[in-house]
């Protein structure tokens, strides 16, 4: 994207910011009336008159179907190889701790909501270093709202800039871009040109520079907070660095390394010689994911269920409002003798009527008024229905069929198969973004990560494993061209093994099932009791945890060393199984562009 002559460039982006705001206009107003329905608006389309009353299927049909599954990362070599297949591994336990550590469980929750509600959700993913100056990777679940993509394209791919924007404090200004308090003084709220409050807003644009390469454009009213061209090329000082040359040799986690003259093989047989020179990795697409609920054409963003089901939710506003206003107008009126020594009002057994000598109870009588709305009733749940039906949800999926006692288990199990089956495109636009999300965790450690990061994960026995993520395992010399190359040829998807397509129930009793058929050994060993409870445990069962210790106790007690000769079979063979300890890189130059 090239920047017009003579123009500054805070002008340049703030009016194409101003423009695109202006372009997506209609695209904001929708969404803004999807949420408004989703919280339950009285508005009526194509009326002033707002419903008397609010029977909120749309947020009753969306909370159906929110999940609190996370995808598990799955990631396969491009090309086979035995290395390559253990990098594989590797990468797969990177994205596991990471998310670990980041509040995921929060974000799916937000992204569930975001993504059935206005059609998809968008995640920025960034590398930020800490205050020892080592990095890491931050992962946030954006509201499309805040998002303002290059109009007309629909794939994050082919765009040459987006915004998004957030609010935040003129002292988090500071901090977060190293801002004098002067510059920040120039922040400004989007809406408020008075300048007086603390709360700013800040946008922040992801661009292509005249070269390709990402740039990033951070301002908030007249303040420039950050300027990168060329955001994701190392920088040593003010200047980019394109290359490191190791001085001391940088331990592998196989066992070898990689030393600062490298020596290769060439086609005539002999041995050559040259400096090793590193080139770092540089990512080259915007640290952006966008989540779809169903494809639609020519959107950046999925079809919202909220628009789907918005005639439904309409008129059953209108049929409940209708039997609200029958019920305010129906009354029972009171039959009395125009001489009645009574005084009527709307209390309830607030007064005795006591008959007069000669008086016949039969004088007195009442005029019911109470409409029939039986009709109303059924016509509305008629409704509710077919708003049901439209997004592919049944009374069994959500747990409201009434004649659950009268089918098997069996039967009940494949109604609620046959209802998620409908719903498996939505499964499989989550898996696409997640899958996504842990390839830039990948390439982001690929990039920056220079120090060997120690991980922990769980091995199939459920004990907790160590293993390291070392960058410069992912370089290949090529002794044709003479250079080094960073290896990033690797698949990423979800794991559907790993429960999250399965009910936790169905997993529960498919393992005890196993246990039954004696597939994972004789049922009444301690250590088969013990490998039963570990599967349970990895599926989240209650209190699993306690029979797993009580087990591992009974089998240590009785000296089985089924643990030990389980780890032999494997775990050593792990990439990053590092038998000499941590190693930290060697002290290295690098060559500034």
């Amino acid at each position: 994207m090239r920047i017009e002559d003579g123009v500054s460039r805070l002008a340049f982006f703030s009016a194409l910011y101003a423009e695109a705001k202006e372009r997506l206009a209609g695209i904001g107003e929708e969404l803004s009336k999807h949420e408004r329905q989703y919280r339950g608006d009285d508005k009526i389309d194509g009326s002033t008159e707002r419903a008397a009353a609010v029977r909120n299927i749309t947020y009753e049909i969306v909370e159906s179907q929110v999940s609190s599954d996370i995808p598990q990362p799955k990631v396969t070599a491009a090309e086979y190889s035995e290395e390559r297949e253990r990098l594989a591994h590797a990468i797969e336990r990177l994205c596991v701790s990471v998310r670990d550590q980041l509040p995921f469980e929060e974000m799916n929750d937000l992204d569930e909501r975001f993504t059935y509600v206005y059609g998809g959700s968008v995640w920025l993913v960034e590398w930020e270093e800490n205050e020892k100056g080592r990095g890491g990777v931050k992962v946030e679940c954006i509201s499309p709202r805040d998002f303002f993509p290059q109009p007309e394209l629909c794939r994050i791919e082919d765009m040459e800039y987006c915004f998004f924007r957030f609010d935040t404090t003129r002292e988090e200004l500071c901090r977060r871009y190293g801002v004098t308090p002067e510059t920040a003084a120039d922040a400004e709220r989007e809406g408020d040109a008075s300048g007086i409050g603390e709360t700013v807003t800040v946008v922040v644009c992801y661009y292509r520079g005249e070269d390709g390469s990402v740039c990033r454009f951070v301002f908030s009213g007249d303040a420039v907070l950050e300027d990168a061209v060329g955001y994701f090329k190392r920088k040593i000082g003010d200047k980019h660095a394109d290359a490191e040359r190791p001085r001391d040799a940088i331990p592998l986690s196989g066992g070898g390394s990689i030393q600062p003259v490298t020596a290769y093989l060439r086609g005539d047989g002999s041995v050559g010689r040259i400096p090793t020179v590193l080139p770092y990795y540089e990512i080259n697409e915007f640290p952006i994911v966008v989540r779809r609920n169903t494809a639609a054409e020519r959107r950046l963003l999925g079809q919202s269920d909220c628009g789907f089901i918005r005639p439904q939710q309409q008129a059953i506003n209108k049929v409940e409002s209708r039997i609200l206003q029958k019920l305010m107008r129906g009354s029972v009126t009171p039959i009395v003798p125009e001489d009645a020594q009574i005084s009527v009002n709307n209390s309830v057994f607030g007064q005795v009527i006591r008959l007069r000598p000669g008086e016949s109870a039969a004088q007195y009588g009442k005029v019911d008024t109470t409409p029939d709305i039986s009709r109303d009733v059924l016509e509305a749940e008629r409704l509710y229905d077919q708003a049901k039906r439209i997004v592919g949800i049944s009374d069994t999926y959500q747990g409201m069929d009434e004649n659950v006692g009268n089918i098997s288990g069996i039967a009940r199990q494949l109604q609620v198969s046959q209802t998620a089956g409908r719903l498996e495109s939505k499964r499989r636009m989550k898996n696409a973004a997640y899958a996504k999300l842990d390839r830039l965790i990948f390439l982001y450690y690929l990039s920056y990560a220079d120090e060997v990061r120690d991980l922990r994960y769980l091995d199939a026995w459920g004990r907790e494993q160590n293993v390291s993520f070392n960058r410069y395992d992912f370089y290949r010399f090529d002794p044709g061209r003479e250079v080094f190359s960073v290896d990033d040829g690797f698949l990423f998807s979800a794991d559907l093994g790993q429960g999250a397509q399965t009910g936790r129930e169905a997993l529960w009793e498919r393992n005890l099932a196993n246990l039954k058929a004696g597939t994972l050994g004789d049922p009444t060993d301690p250590g088969t009791l013990l490998r039963y409870w570990q599967q349970q445990e990895r599926a989240h069962y209650p209190f699993a945890r306690d029979q797993v210790e009580y087990f591992r106790g009974i089998a240590n007690r009785k000296g089985v060393n089924w643990e030990n000769e389980e780890q032999s079979v494997g775990d050593a063979d792990l990439v990053g199984a590092d038998p000499g300890g941590a190693h930290e890189p060697g002290g290295r130059t690098v060559e500034t562009a």
